[in-house]
């Protein structure tokens, strides 16, 4: 059994990860939307690792979103 969660970082953006039950291994599997997955020794820890790994690439996105924003704007103005 999974448990989902929704991250929503400082730009409103807003990502999804699991975290599941403890597996026959005795871990915590994790995974986000973004594609990231891994594994933990408790649930916290899995947690924590999962918000790392969208915080991580939501924040990629924000600054590769940034820069194409700044190239538009930064444009030179032709008069006609």
């Amino acid at each position: 059994m999974n448990q989902s969660f929704t991250l929503i970082d400082v730009g409103g953006n807003q990502a999804q990860y699991s975290v599941s039950e403890k597996d026959c291994h005795d871990n915590f599997r994790w995974s986000t939307d973004h594609g990231d997955h891994g594994v933990a020794l408790s649930f916290e820890e899995a947690q924590n690792r999962a918000r790392t790994a969208l915080k991580g690439s939501m924040a990629a996105n924000r600054r590769s979103e940034e820069a194409i924003r700044m190239k538009t704007y930064s444009l030179p103005w032709r008069s006609h």
